[in-house]
């Protein structure tokens, strides 16, 4: 801490700072200190989310998608308010930065953002329902660890051509280093 403190003061000579303690909330993101580490998450603006779009008394599903669904640019239906589902997807979007869990999802709905369907708007509405069911989920950054605990993890996942438009794989990966999530896509 100490070390910490002579930095504190060196930068507060050079530049106009505040200190302003410990984070606890950043750009929506907020931050609550365990026993086992940081965790990193976004319970109120997930919140917000849900008055925002209409779905604070939806029922939560424990799932971001259903097992198997294959949308489509060429499915026929009927068109949802484009702004609407923009708007929503967005917000999904912004809420991958802490819940890693959806971001495949949320990359499926963001495909159809030109022209998307009622069908595609469920499929985002049914995200935001797993988000009231698991809205206080997050990021856990760990505090130090022993060095047998310095692992590096890394999963792979591809669902082998099964985009019924373009027929292109969709590949996600998580790795993690001590049991933090370092990257993932």
């Amino acid at each position: 801490m100490s070390e910490i403190n002579k930095v504190k003061q060196l930068l507060m000579k050079q530049f106009e700072m505040t200190d302003l303690g410990q984070l606890s909330y950043f750009l929506g993101i907020e931050f609550k200190e365990t026993e086992a580490g940081v965790v990193m998450h976004q319970s109120k603006y997930a919140a917000h989310l849900l008055v925002k779009f209409q779905m604070s008394n939806c029922n939560p599903t424990a799932t971001p998608t259903e097992t198997g669904l294959l949308l489509s640019l060429n499915d026929e239906g009927e068109l949802a308010d484009a702004t609407l589902y923009r708007q929503l997807v967005g917000s999904l979007r912004y809420l991958c930065n802490t819940r890693p869990g959806i971001a495949y999802s949320v990359g499926i709905i963001s495909k159809f953002m030109k022209a998307p369907k009622i069908f595609h708007m469920m499929a985002a509405k049914r995200i935001l329902r797993y988000v009231k069911g698991t809205i206080d989920y997050g990021v856990l950054l760990p505090f130090g660890q022993n060095e047998s605990n310095q692992n590096l993890l890394g999963y792979i996942d591809s669902d082998w051509r099964r985009d019924k438009d373009d027929r292109k794989s969709i590949v996600a990966y998580v790795f993690m280093y001590g049991g933090a999530l370092i990257s993932r896509s």
